[in-house]
């Protein structure tokens, strides 16, 4: 192939991609838009996991494997979203700065790739199961990145993860992203599944403050139960920082409780499935800066009402 025909394919490709692909699953009946969407996020996580192997190593090189993540979580972003037409409101975005953290998320679906893509901060890893590494270029490019992998089935090992996150964290001045549901929510309607405790005995430990970044509900955008995907806006907020200066182990469960409440008081905010969802009118919205009734349910319970959405 001459150099003409690689500049073509280099220009054509891009153009095709971002400008008429959109356009072309955007008229698609539904259940063919559906397939075709889901096949553009799987191929972009599969380009996205060999590309990270390879910017991983180019960023160890020059000394940046703090932004790894970052860089790679970008990428992903505009890889995945474009195509589908996922467009993002973004409220809070400057608190991002409010580093080094242990950031916490909701955890809806597969789909939260999208929310990493559009948020992620700067010198931070991630906190995932150990089950991850073995995944096919995935596990590779998190090891390069210095992801946290925690082995749940083994106390031992994972107290000897966040020993080892906690030294990390205070080496390379970073922060580590945490869902502290611990599994995909799926459920039907704004909730959040009990928080596990981890996330804030690191934070504790590491006298760092709490960054929750709540995700709307995104059935509007992405329902795998009713095999929709129309794409649309996604709302995502950074709260403010919580602070753990002072704070001891007795002080966990109020902390996990404080920041759950929190976080569940601005996905309601959010719902749009509810008629009373607006700011003016959501009871939420009326407690503004007052801590949310609502506590963690037990998993029995949680699990009755899951809806199988991913």
């Amino acid at each position: 192939m001459s150099i003409v025909t690689y500049l073509q394919a280099a220009i054509g490709i891009p153009l095709f991609y971002f400008l008429v692909l959109p356009k072309i699953l955007a008229v698609l009946p539904q259940k063919a838009q559906f397939l075709a969407k889901c096949t553009v996020v799987l191929i972009s996580t599969l380009i996205m996991s060999v590309a990270g192997c390879f910017i991983s190593i180019a960023c160890a090189l020059v000394n940046k494997r703090y932004i790894i993540n970052y860089v790679v979580s970008r990428f992903f972003g505009i890889l995945a979203a474009g195509p589908c037409g996922v467009t993002y409101k973004i409220v809070g975005e400057e608190k991002l700065d409010n580093y080094p953290a242990i950031v916490v998320c909701n955890h809806q679906s597969s789909m939260d790739m999208m929310v990493l893509g559009a948020v992620f901060p700067k010198h931070c890893v991630v906190m995932a199961k150990k089950e991850l590494l073995y995944f096919p270029f995935l596990g590779i490019f998190m090891k390069l990145s210095n992801a946290i992998f925690i082995d749940r089935k083994n106390h031992k090992k994972a107290i000897e993860s966040t020993t080892h996150a906690i030294a990390d964290m205070k080496k390379h001045n970073s922060g580590i992203w945490i869902f502290p549901e611990g599994t995909r929510s799926r459920l039907d309607k704004a909730d959040l599944l009990p928080f596990k405790k981890g996330a804030f005995h690191l934070a504790i430990q590491a006298q760092l403050p709490i960054l929750p970044i709540i995700s709307e509900g995104y059935s509007h955008i992405y329902d795998s139960s009713k095999r929709s995907f129309p794409g649309g806006e996604l709302e995502i907020r950074v709260l403010d920082p919580i602070p753990t200066t002072g704070l001891t182990a007795d002080d966990v469960n109020d902390l996990m409780e404080k920041t759950r409440d929190l976080m569940l008081k601005h996905l309601k905010e959010m719902d749009r499935t509810s008629p009373s969802s607006s700011p003016a009118t959501s009871p939420a919205a009326a407690t503004v800066g007052k801590t949310t009734a609502t506590a963690p349910q037990d998993e029995a319970s949680v699990k009755k009402r899951r809806t199988l959405k991913d």
